[in-house]
């Protein structure tokens, strides 16, 4: 991004009037097929051009949805996202280390209905996906005891939701910004819904994992994968060029109502979703499983007998 953007997120001494903008509630997510659909909107992403200006909207940042299936039947949870971002991110000089990636999936199970709270208080659950973005963590898999920290000043990006949306998309696009099934502004993310800069920590959006305890490991998927499960993107409205996703085992995460949240390295776009997870499915005993073998060897030979007398 240009040197006068970067000037523009770091400064704390700019101002705007917040008063006329007002919170939007929750979006409903889209249930298909046992898939639970967040989409994102595909104009509130923010790319450098050539000239060094932004341009907003289907850039390489641009996260069309994501998804999050349930399977009782093989006690997964699978996760799709559809982007233009590849999953091993952006190769570019704007960044530190010279990539430009994906945050680390947060999962926030704890009802404090903050993300910010959740997070101080070590209570999310992570998933790092991405093999080499800028996790602190020593590999891919499910993290618990998460606490989460923003990479934003490393990848050049927007310090949080309110500089993205009200310096960024909104006065390229005259919209404001969407967060699949949140809205940018949506009290669950106060206080990164103000204005802030990179020498404000307080007020960067945090989006990788810090510190946490691997719990279990994650398997990685393409879209044949995730085809082949029921995944349909044409509930989608737009869709990009990559699909890509992982799944693990469903024990991992508790029973019930959660957020989850996306955002990438730069906060050039972010997604949420709104969902629930199911009790695990029971696995038969194995003296059950025997039992019922014995009924069925009982049953086939007194049938078998039968046919030989008649």
């Amino acid at each position: 991004m240009s040197n006068s953007l970067i000037f523009k997120l770091g400064s704390a001494t700019i101002s705007f009037c917040l008063i006329s903008v007002i919170s939007q509630s929750a979006q409903a997510g889209t249930l298909h097929n046992g898939w639970n659909y967040a989409i994102d909107p595909n104009y509130d992403s923010l790319d450098s051009n050539n000239s060094g200006g932004v341009v907003a909207g289907n850039t390489i940042y641009e996260i069309y949805g994501m998804a999050i299936k349930d399977d009782v039947d093989t006690n997964n949870i699978w996760v799709a996202i559809n982007a233009n971002l590849p999953l091993t991110g952006n190769n570019t000089s704007s960044a530190s280390n010279g990539n430009i990636g994906w945050g680390d999936l947060f999962f926030d199970f704890s009802g404090l209905g903050n993300f910010q709270a959740a997070n101080n208080s070590q209570n999310v659950i992570g998933v790092r996906f991405a093999p080499n973005n800028d996790s602190q963590t020593p590999g891919i898999g499910v993290y618990g005891g998460v606490k989460a920290v923003s990479v934003v000043p490393q990848n050049y990006g927007w310090s949080n939701l309110a500089n993205h949306n009200l310096y960024g998309v909104l006065p390229r696009t005259g919209a404001n910004a969407a967060m699949g099934d949140l809205a940018w502004n949506d009290p669950y993310y106060n206080p990164y819904t103000t204005i802030g800069a990179w020498s404000q920590p307080e007020t960067l959006i945090p989006n990788v994992i810090q510190s946490g305890t691997k719990i279990g490991d994650i398997s990685l998927l393409n879209n044949s994968d995730l085809t082949a499960a029921g995944l349909d993107l044409g509930v989608l409205p737009a869709t990009g060029s990559q699909t890509f996703g992982f799944k693990f085992d469903k024990s991992l995460l508790p029973v019930g109502n959660f957020i989850a949240s996306l955002i990438l390295e730069c906060n050039n776009d972010a997604t949420a979703l709104v969902g629930e997870t199911k009790t695990v499915k029971p696995v038969p005993e194995p003296s059950a499983t025997i039992g019922l073998a014995a009924f069925g060897l009982i049953f086939g030979a007194n049938q078998l007998r039968k046919r030989n007398k008649a």
